[in-house]
């Protein structure tokens, strides 16, 4: 009965969310109670093409989906779960390409709040992308043009075989989390690139005392590097919240970056460097230096330890499916 299954999950995901459970059960006794009474008839176990059969002349997910749903102000109740998934898509982009500038303005050298500007300009970019998505789907719906989705949604010759797989139970980060993450990451990286070129931005009062020791400005490319890999990790976790094994190889990429990092930082010379006005602070900057490597050591063998935890993980998981598929065959 996974086809059945796939199919109901389809429903559900163009279904209003306040409904979902009600409705799917309602149309899952219905589908049990046509199988049985066709099992019924014909003595037998359906095969899967008869069971095709039934979720054909029940319609595409989509289109089911649509009874469900009333007219919701500009937009018609068969293209909205497309006009949200559209919307959705739009909106996340837009996103991505708020944050990507902020970090390449940063980069550039500019300073802290025109880094953050683009940013801050998200909320205006949502509002254009959101009057565009919107006008151009009622426009469709006033015109009553035939919006063909993919695979199986509207079109009569919907193949039932075609549907998504079963999302498995487990979850990754909600979209929430995942935007939220994007957005922190992304301000986080554009703070620390403009406090690498002004130290008063991390450091404060401090930096009329020392400052960082060019290392930190070498591995500048790294950082920036960093930082992309970052935002482009959480802008997939929002795309795809559901693939935590993706999520999980996309993790070893900035972890094996973050370690180059700390490698190339611990075995620099020195980390901070006394201002040349306070000689007699020079006892008290090579404390901190050795306090600062000691941290980042710790750091660096959590993150090894981490990293080849996810390692083993993924290997293990890889060997189990392999083992489970030999023992099918």
């Amino acid at each position: 009965m996974e086809l059945i299954d796939r199919y109901l999950q389809a429903v559900r995901a163009a279904l209003p969310k306040g409904n979902q459970d009600d409705i799917v059960q309602e149309l899952k006794d219905s589908i049990l109670s046509q199988i049985e009474e066709r099992e019924a008839t014909v003595g037998r176990t359906l095969n899967e093409d008869e069971l095709v059969e039934i979720l054909r002349k029940l319609g595409s997910p989509a289109k089911l989906a649509s009874r469900y749903r009333e007219q919701q102000g500009l937009i018609g109740p068969t293209v909205m779960p497309i006009y949200w998934r559209v919307l959705k898509a739009g909106l996340g982009i837009a996103l991505l390409v708020q944050v990507i500038a902020a970090i390449v303005t940063a980069a550039a050298g500019r300073p802290l709040l025109m880094s953050l500007a683009p940013i801050f300009n998200y909320p205006s970019v949502a509002l254009m992308v959101f009057a565009w998505v919107t006008l151009s789907f009622a426009a469709l719906h006033f015109l009553g043009a035939k919006i063909q989705t993919d695979k199986c949604q509207m079109s009569d010759q919907w193949d039932p075989r075609k549907l998504p797989p079963l999302l498995k139970a487990k979850r990754g980060k909600s979209r929430v989390e995942s935007a939220a993450a994007l957005v922190i990451g992304a301000i986080a990286t554009a703070w620390w690139l403009a406090g690498l070129r002004n130290p008063w931005l991390i450091m404060g009062p401090g930096a009329a005392l020392m400052s960082f020791a060019p290392i930190w400005l070498k591995l500048y490319p790294l950082w920036i590097v960093m930082g992309i890999v970052e935002v482009v990790r959480h802008a997939f976790e929002f795309a795809r919240p559901n693939a935590v094994r993706q999520h999980m190889l996309f993790n070893l990429v900035p972890r094996c970056l973050s370690l180059i990092a700390m490698a190339l930082l611990i075995r620099a010379s020195e980390l901070f460097l006394v201002n040349p006005n306070n000689p007699a602070l020079q006892e008290a900057i090579g404390a901190i230096n050795y306090v600062t490597r000691l941290g980042i050591t710790i750091a660096a063998v959590i993150a090894l330890a981490k990293l080849l935890h996810d390692l083993w993980k993924l290997l293990a998981k890889r060997f189990e499916q392999a083992h489970q598929a030999a023992v099918g065959s």
